[in-house]
């Protein structure tokens, strides 16, 4: 397997690609893991290679998770998937995935637009950024997405021929673990310092009704291939300015529920609500209008998704379902309890982590980022324990208001 390097980077993009002319490369390491240059990366080699009017993103999997070293084993196949999905996506929401312009099966090496005219979503949502177009263009990406890879639109046979090219044991074994099972993680050492919030991890979940949530949950995640999901949808895999998005990271894609992609991302816009609401550095009006756009975020993202969903089946659904009174209501009738649920399992495991959480590390006061952790926790635990009893996201905003009101009345009291 060749490895590239910032030595031999330049000569294989040359050797490969007829993207640039025949004058000086420049290329820059950028897979480190460094929130304060808005870097998160742990998996893979990236960098980019560049001259003064072009560059690109090259991209390598190894046989392990860059992040823990040579002794954690991954398959490098992932790389080829990801690209695999990324061209599939591509031909149904082509202005919200990058450019792909070369593969290399034998290296798992692929070549790929360079996204740095935009930015990381979540390091800008530290920085209390806006954007405006966001929910309309994340819920027209997730609605078409899984509409189009779904049975619901294509043939049986073709949707069959998705589930069994996008197998992707390996990646979705990390997720089956890493996303429900606290007990997956016993035995490692933690970059969580709070020793306050590590006890209170544990006491919710020596809980067995949280275990068991999480079991039904990581279930439907195991079981239900409905349509190809990306897999790992969070705040640092969009890259967005005011007007355009683009994601990023489809390594983890396969054929699962369509409602895995939304939890997972609407958990990390929760944690950056909980971390806003003790941001004590940030002026009072401004942080609270900010929390107000996070969790209005929320509820947008998902009326889009409805919207587009049901634009797409009365466009491109098949007859035979569409004349079934009742049937596509019967699709949808779950999907917000396990949103909410798949939210929950993320953020109280992501919480307590292996590596950071900029979300909240970047609260630098230590009192205040406990405070922050401790009301996610909060938010979580009900979430997961009540989610089949909320009827619309109306509601579940409400409900997220009135614990942290709550949260904060129990601190003042104390």
């Amino acid at each position: 397997m060749l490895i590239i390097t910032p030595d031999n980077i330049i000569e294989y993009v040359r050797n490969h690609t007829r993207i640039f002319p025949q004058n000086q490369l420049l290329v820059e390491d950028i897979s480190d893991f460094n929130p304060e240059e808005e870097k998160e990366g742990f998996v893979n080699y990236i960098y980019r290679v560049y001259n003064h009017e072009k560059s690109v993103i090259v991209k390598q999997a190894r046989p392990y998770l860059k992040y823990f070293g040579e002794g954690y084993d991954l398959t490098p196949f992932r790389n080829v998937l990801e690209y695999e999905t990324l061209r599939l996506r591509g031909q149904i929401v082509s202005a919200y995935i990058p450019e792909t312009y070369y593969i290399d099966r034998e290296n798992h090496i692929f070549i790929m637009e360079d996204l740095s005219y935009l930015k990381v979503m979540r390091f800008q949502l530290n920085k209390m950024a806006y954007f405006p177009k966001f929910s309309k263009q994340i819920g027209e990406y997730l609605a078409k997405s899984n509409f189009y890879t779904s049975e619901l639109y294509l043939k049986p046979e073709t949707h069959r021929l998705l589930q069994a090219t996008f197998i992707n044991a390996d990646m979705r074994s990390i997720m089956e673990n890493a996303a429900f099972i606290r007990a997956a993680f016993q035995g490692l050492d933690y970059n969580t310092p709070n020793k306050k919030l590590l006890r209170l991890s544990e006491l919710v979940w020596s809980k067995d009704e949280i275990i068991l949530e999480c079991y039904k949950m990581r279930d439907i995640f195991m079981k239900r291939g409905e349509c190809l999901i990306h897999g790992d949808l969070h705040t640092s895999n969009i890259f967005i300015d005011k007007d355009r998005m683009k994601i990023i990271d489809m390594e983890y894609t396969f054929m699962g529920p369509y409602s895995f992609d939304m939890g997972y991302l609407i958990a990390h816009l929760i944690s950056q609500f909980a971390a806003f609401t003790f941001k004590s550095n940030v002026d009072d009006g401004k942080r609270e209008a900010y929390c107000i756009y996070l969790l209005q975020t929320i509820k947008e993202i998902y009326d889009y998704y409805v919207y587009f969903f049901n634009e797409c089946w009365e466009k491109d659904g098949k007859e035979a379902y569409k004349q079934i009174k009742g049937y596509k209501e019967s699709i949808l009738e779950t999907f917000l309890s396990e949103v909410i649920g798949f939210a929950a399992c993320a953020n109280m495991i992501r919480l307590i982590s292996l590596v950071g959480y900029p979300d909240f590390d970047v609260i630098e006061n230590m009192i205040d980022r406990c405070n922050a952790q401790g009301l996610s926790i909060a938010i979580d635990q009900y979430m997961l324990l009540n989610r089949n009893k909320i009827g619309s996201m109306d509601e579940f905003i409400e409900i997220i208001v009135t614990i942290r009101e709550d949260y904060i009345r129990s601190l003042n009291n104390h």
